[in-house]
């Protein structure tokens, strides 16, 4: 053996030594979720993966067949939540990001995203095809078009169905077919004037249960409508148009592939079954886990419960819970076509399935070890939700999108190799990654088929209604106040407080989302109060009926089939769902203002009418600006057979034009109100107070599309991209846009509640990577590193001159300034200022290993032929941990060489 240099070389990203302190402010973020967020690139030399949490496409070099752990070598910034991602050659990288409403383009080169493309709200996913960039816009119901190359607009795909989400293309490229994930099942309401008597109560000592809806087929008699069951869109590429639909994959659809081979088109989805009446019958079993596939010559689906053995009737089951898979979020085929991959997203489970006939024959559990007996652990949930297949090292790669983490599982023994985690930092508070899996894990439940995520996807709503009631349940008391009579009374003392009683059969009620809920009390208008406002302690669920989340903790039981969690597990699941906020109302200008028009309506107007007591009397239940006043009123004011809690209207535009009880065909079988009835705005439900006339109807009707979400402290510049190069650096509109972003970045506004955002930009100046942050209280810009001096807006922007030069300026989250925009994670030192690791070269016996700190989880090795040699090529090899460093052995033992620590962002 013979050494002759070993030289060790640090790529010098940081100089400076700082401290910068973060704002105290509870972690947030909005649950994005995620489609394709892990893919290998067309060479097979590297894999792409989100860091969600952390905003960045992560790059590995998976060059070593034999190391079954990637190894990190790049992490780029992107926009916020991203959830899907394309590789369009060897050096660029699509990333859609959801919550920006923006899709990134990342030039792997320069490790910094060159462009981002606005798209319409909610984006999901993305392919290329025949010369374009395609990308479903799930709110909107649209597929945005791009050019690939030049990246320019070409036209919108209108789709008729809801949330367009996972798409996949066909080998020729003339075909995409878009999965809509919330297309339904064809069931509606048939309302309460029209529906048949509910059963008797089998619990003697309750009243007659009240007249309500029932849940139907559109093809009942009583129906005059149908429903659109359009789950997949199929796109001719050539002419940019829908050239028809596949009905019948399911409920949700979550991922779409195409069969080698065969060509058949592959649908993994779950299938509700809320045409059950009633909780006791739904306890244990209320939607099933599938794969559909279509022959796309006789396009009628065939469907495989990925549970098809599992005995319903027993709870608990400990067979099942172990080895049923629950929410299938992805699914790949192997090359030859044979088999496919499944990801059970709630079971921690990755299925192999013959394709043949729909039989698993391997799972592949991917969670931590259990012991005997043991069968969950939602704190430690890894919660597979992306796959990607490595044909040539028969290797799979598994996006956990709980444990934020990369698991490669080996195909031949169907076994788990390694875990690494998706980036080197993970700002995910514990308490919030730990609650997390309590929604999800489907291991809680008496068979593991189910759990709260099965209806709540990604923490939302499955867009149906059910019927939880249950006829041997009792009857719930809760105090209401008959505030629109006392309003219309003008009485000066407190409103009348009266008990609702509440029967336990109450009818079918529309899923709610679980995003934004309020768990603190909330400011409400209050004409009777000195101030004019006052606080109320939230209520939950449609009636009220529900005095804390705490009370939620029998779900586990009683529909799911399991058995409650212990108050220290509950109290997690809150943290998390504490953290979990409502995008911004896309209606709404960057600085919170309404536009001058929304379908043909005044919003500004709408808002004079919604507040005038004397035209509508909106605002007595409706007050802003969460929209509720957590009461339970009077029934004749809302138009029901049961006591209703007043819902807020912050979400009043995702259910817009989506179902009308006089339309001759919906999108979805359920509007607004409890049970889905509803009409249509600008009347969702009859108000006999009201004595607005047509055109101030549609007036109010454009302020509650628009009604903002800033109750939930999510302002529409949060996620908000503006990409600065020297082409625009000077331009009126890029200082009137950061005139905005900056308008409420001032912490000293929280006590006026109007501290919404932080503003931070990302890119690269004078060749350096780098991230800034404005500071309000000096008005100026602060560099990730004390070497640079802080910047005036005008000084920064003068700084961006080259066509090598680009900024990416971002509204974030109140609080999370300093974290996007200075010190990553959150240690004091500047990102820039991070001291650098010593890599330690040595010999050892007869090997030479390579050593460096253990927690430098964000550099890597590098190897060189020559000092001077621009190649630098990632030293991928097997590394253990050893005394608190990271090792390689064997290292270049009979070679010369060069190596140096390389950071990955």
């Amino acid at each position: 053996m013979s050494i002759r240099t070993f030289q060790f070389l640090a790529l010098n990203l940081a100089i400076g030594v700082s401290a910068v302190t973060a704002l105290a402010e509870d972690y947030v973020h909005f649950e994005g979720r995620h489609t394709r967020s892990i893919q290998l690139s067309a060479d097979g030399e590297r894999l792409y993966a989100l860091n969600t949490p952390d905003a960045r496409l992560s790059v590995f070099d998976v060059t070593n067949g034999s190391n079954p752990a990637p190894l990190l070598i790049a992490e780029i910034p992107v926009g916020l939540e991203p959830v899907s991602l394309a590789e369009r050659n060897a050096s660029e990288v699509w990333v859609v990001n959801e919550l920006s409403d923006s899709v990134s383009i990342v030039d792997l080169d320069r490790k910094v995203a060159i462009d981002h493309l606005d798209v319409p709200d909610e984006p999901a996913d993305i392919v290329f095809a025949d010369g374009k960039a395609y990308v479903t816009c799930a709110r909107n119901r649209k597929v945005r078009v791009f050019n690939a190359v030049t990246r320019q607009f070409l036209t919108d795909i209108a789709v008729e169905s809801l949330f367009p989400r996972a798409m996949t293309v066909s080998a020729d490229g003339s075909t995409i077919y878009v999965a809509n994930c919330m297309s339904g099942n064809k069931t509606t309401i048939l309302p309460a004037d029209v529906a048949p008597a509910p059963p008797p109560p089998t619990n003697p000592a309750l009243p007659t249960a009240p007249h309500t809806g029932q849940i139907v087929l559109d093809s009942h008699s009583s129906i005059p409508y149908s429903v659109l069951d359009n789950d997949v869109a199929i796109i001719d590429t050539t002419t940019t148009t829908i050239s028809g639909y596949l009905e019948g994959a399911g409920t949700i659809l979550f991922d779409v592939a195409l069969q080698p081979g065969t060509g058949d088109l592959w649908v993994a989805n779950t299938e509700a079954l809320n045409l059950i009446a009633f909780e006791p019958n739904l306890r244990g079993h209320f939607v099933d886990n599938r794969v559909s596939q279509f022959d796309l010559s006789t396009p009628i689906p065939t469907h495989f419960d990925l549970n098809a053995g599992v005995d319903y009737n027993t709870l608990p089951n400990p067979a099942a819970q172990a080895t049923s898979i629950a929410q299938p979020t992805a699914i790949v085929f192997e090359g030859d076509g044979n088999h496919l991959w499944v990801a059970g997203f709630g079971s921690d489970i990755v299925a192999k399935v013959r394709a043949s006939d729909g039989a698993i024959i391997e799972r592949v559990y991917v969670g931590p070890a259990l012991g005997q007996g043991e069968i969950a652990k939602p704190r430690e949930k890894r919660g597979p939700r992306s796959l990607a297949f490595d044909e040539a090292n028969t290797r799979l790669f598994v996006l956990n999108r709980i444990s934020n983490s990369i698991t490669t599982i080996d195909t031949t023994s169907a076994s788990v190799t390694a875990e690494v985690p998706a980036g080197s930092f993970d700002p995910t508070p514990i308490e919030v990654r730990e609650g997390r899996g309590f929604l999800y894990d489907a291991r809680l439940s008496g068979n593991g088929t189910n759990s709260c995520a099965s209806c709540h996807i990604d923490g939302d709503r499955d867009g149906i209604a059910w019927d939880l009631g249950d006829p041997g349940g009792v009857m719930t008391y809760i105090d209401g106040e008959s505030r629109v009579v006392h309003d219309l009374q003008g009485n000066d003392s407190p409103p009348t407080v009266v008990q609702r009683g509440m029967h336990p059969m109450k009818g079918p009620k529309v899923t709610q989302t679980l995003r934004g809920m309020i768990t603190k009390p909330i400011l409400v208008l209050d004409v009777q109060h000195p101030s004019g406002v006052s606080t109320r302690d939230p209520l939950f669920h449609w009636r009220g009926d529900k005095e804390s989340l705490d009370e939620f903790n029998a779900t586990f039981d009683n529909l799911m089939g399991g058995s409650q969690v212990p108050q220290s597990d509950f109290d997690l699941f809150k943290a998390y769902l504490d953290s979990v906020k409502h995008h911004p109302n896309p209606y709404r200008n960057l600085d919170r203002s309404l536009p001058s028009d929304i379908e043909g309506g005044d919003p500004d107007d709408g808002r004079n009418n919604f507040l005038n007591h004397g035209l509508s009397h909106c605002v007595v239940c409706h007050p802003v600006p969460s929209g509720t006043d957590q009461n339970i009123d009077d029934i004749d004011n809302s138009s029901t057979i049961d006591f209703l809690k007043t819902p807020h209207l912050l979400l009043s535009y995702q259910k817009h034009n989506t179902f009308s009880k006089f339309a001759t065909t919906n999108l979805s079988g359920f509007g607004f109100n409890h049970d889905g009835a509803g009409g249509t705005l600008p009347l969702p439900h009859f108000y006999f107070l009201s004595t607005m006339n047509i055109p101030q109807l549609i007036d109010t009707r454009a302020f509650v599309l628009g009604f903002d979400s800033i109750s939930d402290g999510t302002a529409p510049v949060i996620g908000h991209n503006l990409m600065v190069t020297s082409a625009n650096a000077s331009a009126q509109s890029t200082n009137d846009t950061l005139d905005i972003l900056e308008a409420n970045a001032d912490p000293s506004l929280a006590a006026f509640n109007q501290y919404w955002n932080d503003v931070i930009a990302t890119g690269r100046i004078d060749g350096r990577n780098c991230a800034v942050r404005f500071e309000a209280s000096t008005g100026n810009y602060l560099f990730d590193t004390e070497a640079e001096p802080p910047h005036t807006r005008a000084q920064l922007l003068a700084r961006v001159q080259s066509t090598g030069d680009i900024l990416h300026f971002t509204g974030v989250p109140a609080g999370q300034g300093v974290r996007f925009g200075g010190d990553r994670n959150g240690n004091g030192i500047l990102n820039g200022d991070e001291p650098l690791p010593v890599l330690d070269i040595f010999r050892e016996l007869n090997e030479v290993k390579l050593a460096w700190p253990e927690d430098t989880v964000d550099w890597f090795v590098q190897e060189g032929n020559l000092l001077d040699n621009e190649d630098w090529k990632p030293f991928n090899q097997i590394q253990s941990l050893s005394g608190g460093m990271r090792e390689i052995g064997n290292a270049n033992a009979d070679e010369t060489g060069f190596f140096r620590l390389h950071r990955t962002w």
